[in-house]
């Protein structure tokens, strides 16, 4: 495939492209002309690799090989938050669909796991270490259960917690999940800081050799 093509269906499985001004997807993409998106998104529309789904394109859920490519996005700490997230799409990994437990396979997108605070918490009966591909499901409008391990932005940057909502100090804990507890203080959030949770770690993918 193409690969601005391959990009272009990346940028689809994570926000609705039709949002994403054409200028932008040029520097996206790595083009250089608004033309030349055009061009490639009406390729992937006539080979039905992108579906209109409720009136948003969707990338249709297939590959040469039936498997389904994850775009990774990055890196994410599992102890203090010090990676960058720029929702940049760095690499791509092919899974197959048999082996996720998720319905949603079109809001999936993949981290690295760098430290090991989370090496006592489990996904899916598969513990997070250092260098794991960490599954995450974007979800519309998530609103996280106590306990759910998931991926929060802090000021810009990404880790992986467990969250935990302390509603007596109306303030949230993100906790390690870690072999050593007592090397890992709690992050306290409060209302007035820059902090969204971006989706739910579903799944671990092991790193090589684990």
């Amino acid at each position: 495939m193409n690969p601005i093509q391959q990009k272009l269906l990346d940028i689809a499985k994570l926000q609705n492209i039709d949002d994403v001004r054409r200028v932008d997807l040029v520097e996206m993409v790595n083009c250089e002309y608004p033309s030349q998106i055009t061009h490639h998104l009406n390729q992937l529309i006539k080979r039905g690799d992108l579906v209109r789904i409720d009136g948003r394109l969707t990338p249709a859920i297939k590959t040469n090989a039936g498997l389904i490519r994850i775009p990774v996005m990055g890196e994410a700490d599992c102890g203090e938050a010090t990676k960058f997230a720029d929702g940049r799409i760095v690499d791509n990994l092919a899974v197959s669909p048999s082996i996720l437990g998720v319905k949603a396979l079109s809001k999936l997108y993949a981290l690295i796991a760098r430290g090991d605070s989370m090496n006592h918490a489990r996904v899916n009966d598969k513990e997070i270490h250092d260098g794991d591909y960490i599954i995450i499901e974007r979800k519309d409008n998530y609103i996280p259960n106590d306990n759910d391990i998931v991926v929060s932005i802090i000021g810009g940057l990404a880790n992986i917690k467990r969250l935990r909502r302390d509603n007596a100090n109306k303030r949230i804990l993100l906790l390690s999940d870690s072999y050593l507890p007592q090397d890992y203080a709690p992050i306290i959030i409060s209302d007035s800081d820059d902090f969204q949770v971006d989706g739910k770690v579903v799944d671990v993918i092991k790193g090589v050799g684990k």
